[in-house]
């Protein structure tokens, strides 16, 4: 019977030593298996056969040690050598490896599979399908994550998992124009900007009958001029037919077209539908406070507004006494725009109400009274009207807004390449002015140009206030103006406050959210004066640009990469990059309890613990790595050498059988 144990024992052997082989075998034939763990087998003994317990020690005895024979070997477990692989650069973006700390490799990307229950891999060769979802395509499995809000762009992490998209070519976004910024300096020191361009058109005519001085009711095809020899000539204008107009405005060139017969804004049949037309053509802000050209030298030549010697004698609130003037003689009106140019109410600016007498105004209400001795100016305010009486009765004046920037000039109107009628300059605009032209975007991601002009207003004890204009062809019909306000300064040249800050752009039926407002931030614009050479020239001229605004035009996703927190950022067409996903992983306390599922696949086990999923790089876990992969960490050198002592192994116990064999039949052989 002993030597029925020996060949039970060698039998173990061999089965042990094939299992070693097994799993020898299967190691190597996995040795350039994507994030493959080798596996080794660990043997123990079967139980053993007691022939003696032995004794304790007694006496004069030291003890008898227990008298055992082994009945052989068995695979005590098969245990994954969970080290970290070496990585491999593929290039691939999809490409993913967990790089764990300490070297263990404990960390797994987490997978659902085709019921949705989520299994867990070190392979990180994935791709996207055509439904545009991270995914292993040798099986179909979905990597797991959290998504952004694709409006807002935020990833809210620590919620459920859901199967990661990245939506190339078919992602697009664009954002509104709500603010920009706008930075630069408005030169304190320069001139005020007391006056704006002034135009007078040539007398026009209704030739419908007999000639006679135009009026604003004229029809536009009866409309003529006057010749050289004082003949009317007319222009044969028919319904239909396309008046352009064209105009140098400061540094820009302003266009529009006006169809006869049209409904207004873009078109009309009267002289008055033309007048409103070209106003907003030009784009002159006429609201409250845009004040233009100089009422200039009176009739009788003795008192010159623009040169700012009107003078207070006395003042209220809301009325001025200049004993010295003649208001009437000057032909000041009611609507013209009061400026007071020193003393403490330097740089109010109101609108006269009414002229009482020919020393005495009437005007809005001053926020600080003037004093006796105050210099004020009279302005006309800023616009387009058809003059019915006086000298220059059957004409269109043109009164631009203040400063140098907002100067006009090159007035044209040609219809089929011929002139209509001109325009002749008399007084051209003055004063400190800047411009900056801004591109912002509507709901839709189309830009839009906005042009801000910038003039100084008035100066002060108190500091200078410079006024902006915003203007462009985006706005619904011919009107350029979409916004106006002041930037004042204080007086060491610093920010002090700015109002309105708001631009509004009708944008009609173009299916973007109309109006489309937004608001400019001036509190980065300084007012410091102007500094000069030696030779006189002004070095700071005045000067804004706009730095940063926080809208952008339509994007469409073209490509990605994936941070080593798994955040996946897409880049867009237009330039801008956003968070669009987030690739979790899972990390587990004893990956050696997860079951092997194929496929690269392991599943919980009842010794891995729970999975830990969250942001790689957080609580233990290791990070990912894009354009690469884990190779197997199978060591060939090792594994033959493994291979070597279990096939030597394998034949000692093959010789042990033998050997109890040939002494069985010895035994035999005795009968």
């Amino acid at each position: 019977m002993a030597l029925i144990r020996a060949l039970n024992s060698a039998i173990s052997g061999l089965q042990a030593q094939q299992a070693r082989i097994d799993v020898i075998g299967d190691n190597i034939a996995n040795v350039d298996t994507t994030g493959f763990k080798e596996s080794r087998v660990d043997f123990e003994t079967i139980l053993s056969q007691t022939l003696s317990f032995g004794t304790a020690p007694g006496g004069n005895l030291g003890g008898i040690d227990p008298r055992q024979i082994g009945l052989g070997v068995q695979v005590g477990k098969t245990s994954m050598n969970f080290s970290q692989g070496a990585m491999k650069t593929t290039g691939r973006t999809s490409d993913l490896a967990i790089e764990d700390t300490g070297g263990q490799a404990h960390t797994f990307f987490v997978l659902n599979d085709e019921t949705g229950t989520p299994v867990y891999t070190r392979d990180g060769s994935f791709s996207l399908n055509p439904a545009n979802l991270l995914h292993n395509a040798s099986n179909g499995f979905i990597v797991q994550g959290h998504m952004a809000n694709f409006d807002t762009f935020t990833i809210v992490q620590g919620g459920p998992v859901t199967d990661v998209m990245i939506p190339v070519g078919d992602l697009r976004i664009a954002k509104e124009t709500n603010v920009i910024n706008m930075e630069g300096n408005l030169n304190g020191g320069g001139p005020v900007a007391s006056s704006g361009t002034e135009h007078l058109s040539e007398t026009l005519y209704d030739v419908s009958g007999v000639p006679a001085i135009a009026t604003g009711a004229t029809l536009l095809t009866n409309l003529g001029t006057l010749d050289g020899q004082g003949n009317t000539v007319d222009p044969t204008l028919q319904v239909g037919d396309v008046i352009e107009f064209t105009a140098t405005k400061g540094t820009r060139q302003v266009t529009a077209t006006f169809t006869i017969g049209d409904p207004p804004p873009t078109g009309g049949s009267t002289v008055t539908d033309l007048v409103n037309f070209l106003q907003d053509a030009m784009g002159v802000n006429t609201g409250t406070q845009r004040y233009s050209t100089s009422r200039g030298v009176n009739a009788n030549g003795t008192l010159d507004f623009s040169a700012g010697d009107g003078v207070v004698t006395t003042a209220t609130e809301s009325t001025f006494t200049d004993l010295s003037a003649d208001f009437v003689t000057s032909g000041v009106q009611v609507g013209d725009i009061l400026r007071v140019t020193s003393g403490a109410a330097a740089g109010e600016i109101v609108t006269v109400t009414a002229v009482n007498s020919a020393t005495e105004l009437e005007t809005t209400p001053l926020t600080v009274s003037a004093a006796t001795g105050d210099q004020f100016q009279i302005n006309k305010p800023a616009g387009l009207q058809f003059v019915a009486s006086g000298a220059n009765n059957g004409s269109i004046e043109v009164n631009g807004n203040s400063g140098l920037i907002n100067g006009l000039s090159n007035i044209e109107l040609t219809e089929n390449g011929n002139r209509i009628f001109q325009f002749n300059k008399l007084a051209d605009a003055a004063g400190e002015s800047a411009f900056t032209s801004t591109r912002v975007f509507d709901s839709l991601g189309k830009g839009h140009v906005v042009d801000f002009s910038f003039v100084f207003q008035s100066s002060s004890d108190s500091g200078n206030v410079f006024r902006w204009f915003a203007e462009t062809d985006s706005n619904f019909g011919p009107d350029r103006v979409v916004g106006s306000g002041t930037v004042s300064f204080k007086p060491d040249g610093s920010f002090l406050s700015s109002s309105p800050d708001q631009v509004n752009v009708n944008l009609g039926s173009t299916g973007a959210n109309t109006p489309f407002i937004f608001n400019p931030d001036f509190s980065s614009l300084s007012g410091f004066a102007q500094v000069t050479d030696a030779d006189g020239a002004i070095l700071n001229n005045s000067e804004v640009d706009m730095v940063q605004q926080d809208g952008f035009a339509e994007g469409t996703l073209m490509d990605y990469s994936i941070a080593a927190d798994g955040i996946v950022t897409g880049v867009f067409s237009n330039g801008l990059t956003r968070s669009i996903a987030q690739v979790v992983v899972s990390r587990f306390a004893n990956p050696s309890g997860l079951i092997a599922k194929g496929d690269n696949l392991f599943g919980i086990g009842i010794n891995s613990g729970l999975p830990v999923i969250g942001t790689p790089g957080s609580f233990g876990r290791g990070v990912i790595r894009s354009g690469v992969l884990e190779e197997s960490n199978v060591d060939l050198a090792k594994q033959f050498t493994e291979l070597i002592v279990g096939q030597r192994a394998f034949q000692a116990n093959a010789r042990t059988i033998q050997v109890a064999d040939e002494m069985l039949q010895e035994l035999v052989n005795v009968i």
